[in-house]
């Protein structure tokens, strides 16, 4: 059961850590497209 509860935790972080590595990705393309014009 713990085993279970540290899974489901590893795997929010993870997400959570996702979710702001894409934001940075859009941020960085969105740059990079004003630059190249």
């Amino acid at each position: 059961k713990e085993y279970v509860k540290c899974l489901e935790n590893r795997v929010a972080v993870l997400e959570n850590q996702n979710k702001t590595l894409i934001e940075e990705l859009k941020a960085l393309k969105d740059l990079y497209c004003h630059k190249a014009e």
